[in-house]
């Protein structure tokens, strides 16, 4: 008789997708042939025990369930994926030392805080903003080392509330996000820098106003006719700030596709 080896694979749908309703699911695919999935399986089993029931290992022979591999998108191992509410929510691939695997459980392995940030992000998607940024505060009350939750509440309320940015990101500001962020809070909150009275200064004070009334179609275009009329530090700060709010928005958003080439056009 077959041997039945510990935390394998039996039903996909009960033991990984239902389950992982519940608790969460860490899905390790292997094959006997592969020595790093060898290497991995004493350390996931370890942890699995150690872990006490806080989530459920289940290992999957890519040999026996090469559909299922397949399906999720597995083409090399070892692969890890954590499942949390019928979802992969983190992926690994490759092995690793066990105090590094422990790391990486310990950084993704779902939390109120992160699920809270995960339904978040749901409602923000189908432009449910006002119930979105609640739920993320939320989440953020829960567990504030959510950086990507910092930094998609941070975009989201940079317009209305600029003065909030710099609290919330400061310490991700080596993310490039982050620090255009604060440039476009510090923008939005002190005197513009470095400008003499003129009509210069009074175009990015328009900008300025714009953007705080939510107006960001209008500052653009200002930002980009300063381009083509301004030099060298002024020219700069137009760049950055048109820059910034371009990655605010998201390349997929409607303003940033519209006015993307316009503003490549005016750099040269």
């Amino acid at each position: 008789m077959k041997k039945t080896r510990p935390y394998q694979l039996k039903n996909f749908q009960e033991d990984v997708l239902d389950r992982s309703q519940y608790i969460p699911v860490l899905a390790h695919y292997w094959a006997s042939w592969c020595g790093p999935c060898k290497f991995l399986e004493p350390i996931v089993e370890k942890l699995a025990v150690e872990a006490s029931g806080t989530w459920q290992l289940v290992k999957i022979n890519t040999e026996d369930h090469n559909d299922i591999a397949a399906e999720w998108g597995v083409r090399s191992i070892p692969n890890i994926k954590l499942f949390y509410k019928g979802k992969v929510i983190a992926d690994l691939v490759g092995a690793m030392e066990e105090a590094d695997m422990q790391k990486w459980l310990t950084e993704k392995l779902p939390s109120e805080g992160k699920t809270c940030a995960i339904e978040a992000s749901e409602l923000i998607a189908k432009g449910e903003l006002e119930k979105g940024i609640e739920l993320l505060e939320y989440a953020l009350d829960l567990d504030n080392s959510l950086n990507e939750a910092r930094l998609l509440l941070a975009k989201l309320i940079v317009w209305k509330s600029p003065a909030r940015i710099v609290p919330l990101v400061q310490d991700i500001r080596h993310v490039e996000e982050a620090e255009e962020l604060i440039l476009l809070a510090s923008f939005l909150t002190e005197d513009v820098p470095g400008l003499k009275e003129g009509k210069l200064k009074g175009r990015f004070i328009n900008v300025k106003n714009l953007l705080l009334n939510g107006q960001i179609d209008p500052a653009i275009l200002l930002l980009i006719d300063a381009l083509i009329i301004t030099k060298s530090k002024q020219k700069e700060m137009a760049r950055k700030l048109t820059v910034a709010i371009f990655h605010t928005l998201g390349e997929s958003n409607e303003l940033t596709k519209k006015y993307r080439r316009q503003f490549d056009l005016a750099l040269y």
